[in-house]
């Protein structure tokens, strides 16, 4: 297949790449800087130097059979003030209206991506059926909500949702949680016994993949693993790894004041899902159904 992907050189982007090298799809990758080093054989994919906020400045020929998106709005993790929120909004508002509009103008089907924001209460367990919930960073996303409304009432272009949880790996900003606990030091923000939902880096991928080959158009898929999980639990169970002694805990209080109105949501909500679509419609099946063979996965 010929594939578009942008976002390829991410930390999600990146994996998916290497698996499409290795299935030997033709890919071409938009990137701002496509001379730095890749995590993957650079010879085998086409670049096209570029910003998806610049898409006037993109110069396309090429026809695709199917357009990826997995970049990442960029933003450092801490507190985010309401100057910089809104800033964080126009880019993300930027970022999906651009990747559409070259769908729309390439005429091929778009994978686009979101996330697992969803706001469950006891043992409640939310399916793709149920609205999204744009509470903290999750609200940067209520543009998607209504572009992605209008595409389907106007049968613009096939699209195809993905929805990953929290993805871990060796890797990205889950890098800087394995360096702390290398360094004997775990911290568990909050009181911790909310679920929030996570997939290893390499079954994300996979579903990525699938998704790619199969084309299953106008479908929405929660990408997670099978057991949902505490904060507190993954990270008890990440600290037991690395054999690491010091466990910090940040109560609440000062977690929303550390973090401010926007992060502290997103820290604590609790969102317990299904993956249950996912395998029924692709035969997706996880390598690493839990946190505990994912976690064990990164010390081997």
């Amino acid at each position: 297949m010929k594939i578009l992907h942008i976002g390829g050189t991410g930390f999600l982007g990146s994996h998916i790449v290497k698996k499409l090298i290795e299935r030997d799809h033709d890919l071409t990758i938009i990137t701002r800087d496509p001379d730095r080093e890749m995590p993957f054989d650079t010879t085998k994919v086409r670049f096209i130097k570029g910003d998806i906020l610049q898409l006037d400045k993109l110069k396309i020929s090429d026809r695709f059979d199917v357009m990826v998106y997995t970049a990442m709005v960029p933003f450092k993790p801490g507190r985010i003030s309401n100057k910089k929120f809104k800033e964080l909004e126009i880019i993300t508002k930027q970022y999906f209206q651009n990747t559409i509009d070259l769908a729309f103008r390439l005429s091929c089907p778009l994978i686009l991506t979101s996330g697992a924001s969803f706001e469950t209460k006891g043992s409640q367990v939310a399916d793709e059926t149920w609205p999204i919930a744009r509470k903290g960073m999750a609200a940067l996303g209520k543009c998607y909500d209504a572009m992605v409304s209008d595409i389907k009432n106007r049968n613009a272009i096939p699209l195809i949702e993905m929805l990953p949880a929290q993805i871990y790996g060796n890797g990205g900003m889950f890098d800087k949680m394995i360096s702390m606990a290398k360094n004997g030091r775990i911290v568990i923000l909050g009181r911790g016994n909310n679920c929030l939902p996570r997939i290893h880096v390499e079954d994300c991928a996979d579903a990525y993949v699938l998704a790619i080959e199969k084309l299953p158009c106008g479908k929405k898929f929660i990408l997670c693993d099978d057991e949902n999980v505490s904060v507190r639990d993954f990270m008890l169970y990440l600290a037991q790894i690395f054999d690491v002694r010091k466990i910090v805990k940040i109560p609440n209080f000062i977690l929303r004041l550390v973090t401010g109105k926007h992060v502290f949501p997103t820290l604590t909500m609790n969102t317990r899902v299904s993956n249950a679509l996912i395998k029924k419609e692709l035969g997706w099946k996880p390598k690493y159904p839990s946190y505990r063979e994912g976690l064990r996965s990164l010390i081997e």
